[in-house]
């Protein structure tokens, strides 16, 4: 199956309460919706993940904020769920990470998509060296990409927390 990354829309008081108690954190993020919970939206981007926060911060695991969100940023939230901890990001935040995005277009984006850089960086999942009349990883990558952008996006209008995890 491989590594993927979620991200869930929430409230920011809820964030608030899984910062706290670790084992609530488990517990949510493992899909279940704790008392007093409301319902929650969520992205899988699948594995597109690490492409995404290359394209985003020309590295491989750091960059800075805003565009570091996918990889790194926010706050540790509940204990390691195989690839670490979930990480998480306030309404405030969500809203500059959406500000970020908002200035940068699918388009835009894709500009930066350089499969040599990708395949060099051994970005996940490392299939950046096939032929492109083989295989559309430019196609797969701007489609994840998209829904994220929409989904920050989204959310900052919302009002809403977000949150990261990698299973």
């Amino acid at each position: 199956m491989g590594m993927v990354a979620m991200f869930r829309r929430l409230a920011d008081a809820e964030l608030s309460q899984l910062r706290e108690d670790a084992e609530l954190a488990t517990e949510y993020l493992s899909d279940a919706t704790p008392d007093g919970f409301g319902p929650y939206t969520d992205l899988d981007v699948d594995k597109a993940w690490h492409a995404i926060h290359f394209l985003l911060t020309g590295t491989a695991w750091g960059g800075e904020h805003p565009f570091n969100f996918v990889v790194t940023g926010g706050t540790e939230i509940g204990e390691d769920l195989g690839y670490g901890p979930a990480h998480g990001f306030t309404s405030a935040e969500v809203r500059e990470i959406a500000a970020a995005l908002e200035l940068l277009p699918v388009e835009q984006f894709m500009a930066r998509f350089n499969p040599i850089a990708l395949e060099a960086d051994e970005i996940y999942p490392e299939i950046w060296d096939r032929p492109a009349e083989a295989d559309d990883t430019r196609g797969y990558v701007a489609e994840h990409y998209d829904a994220l952008r929409t989904f920050v996006m989204e959310g900052a209008a919302a009002g809403d927390a977000m949150i990261v995890s990698f299973t």
